[in-house]
């Protein structure tokens, strides 16, 4: 995704507002406002996945329009520190911790749109905190697609893999074993590591058993790669390298190591499958 170029509006918000003569406590409620705007900004950027360069890009585009001397944010993976001050104000800190995450690029473009508008002048502050209201509430898919695309995923990457129309198949039946463990999970709150772990397992019991009712062990492995390609944490290890890239090795470290762990955990999943489907089923390992 190429970096968004801003044009900078004519007037920014501390010279408006000396043109308009605005008390103190107006400007700072004003400031606030314009904080609380790029903090949701950077909010839903990180929950969706963007790197976090591009969160803090965002944010401090959205703070220079203030036309305030310092504008400054911080952000990891977790978390965003924002500062914004001035002689003329009250220096305005606020932190906010991100937990919740997901891919979704579709919010992190529009997200950069709604700030796109705000830094040339087209909407007013009032009008992008809205806005952005409404991408954080908005749903892009209901579940019942999620679910599908999840089933499709394991099943043609089983084809892709040359696994044939049955081995597609059986992959397609793993995809709802995946299936059914988020939604479990969901409802328990269930940790996604855990989660993740048991969709493996779950996955090559399963696919063992498909082996031993057909009588062949060939498809085991390509099921099972396939399969579990909806559990790559391919997000992950993208923004890794590119935060890496950018210089930002706290951020990039970390998402590396979430990857790992995403990526340790669905292969200790398989490796425990595996062994308790030798054990009950019979058959030999990969």
């Amino acid at each position: 995704m190429n970096e968004d170029v801003f044009e900078p509006e004519s007037m920014d918000m501390k010279e408006s507002m000396e043109r308009e003569h605005i008390s103190q406590k107006e400007r700072q409620a004003r400031y606030r406002l314009l904080m609380d705007t790029a903090l949701l900004a950077g909010k839903i950027m990180l929950q969706s996945g963007a790197e976090t360069y591009r969160v803090e890009d965002t944010i401090c585009r959205i703070l220079h329009t203030s036309g305030l001397e310092t504008a400054e944010t911080f952000a990891t993976v977790t978390g965003l520190f924002v500062t914004l001050a001035d002689p003329s104000i009250d220096a305005i800190t606020k932190i906010t911790r991100v937990s919740e995450k997901q891919s979704n690029l579709s919010q992190v473009y529009e997200v950069n749109g709604v700030s796109r508008r705000l830094c040339c002048g087209a909407i007013s502050v009032e009008e992008a905190y809205q806005d952005l209201l409404c991408i954080k509430d908005k749903k892009e898919y209901p579940n019942s697609m999620v679910y599908v695309g999840i089933i499709m995923t394991s099943s043609f990457f089983t084809l892709l893999l040359g696994g044939g129309i049955l081995a597609s198949a059986l992959a397609a039946i793993n995809g709802l074993w995946i299936v059914a463990c988020r939604h479990i999970a969901g409802r328990v709150k269930l940790n996604n590591f855990i989660t993740d772990m048991l969709s493996s397992f779950i996955i090559a019991v399963a696919t063992m058993l498909y082996a031993h009712v057909l009588d062949n062990s060939v498809i085991v492995e390509i099921i099972i790669v396939g399969s579990i390609m909806p559990l790559v944490p391919g997000v992950a290890i993208t923004n890794a390298i590119r935060d890496t890239l950018q210089g930002d090795y706290l951020s990039g470290g970390s998402r590396a190591i979430e990857a790992f762990v995403i990526a340790a955990c669905v292969a200790v999943g398989i490796g425990i499958g595996l062994a308790f489907g030798v054990a009950v089923v019979g058959g030999r390992m990969i």
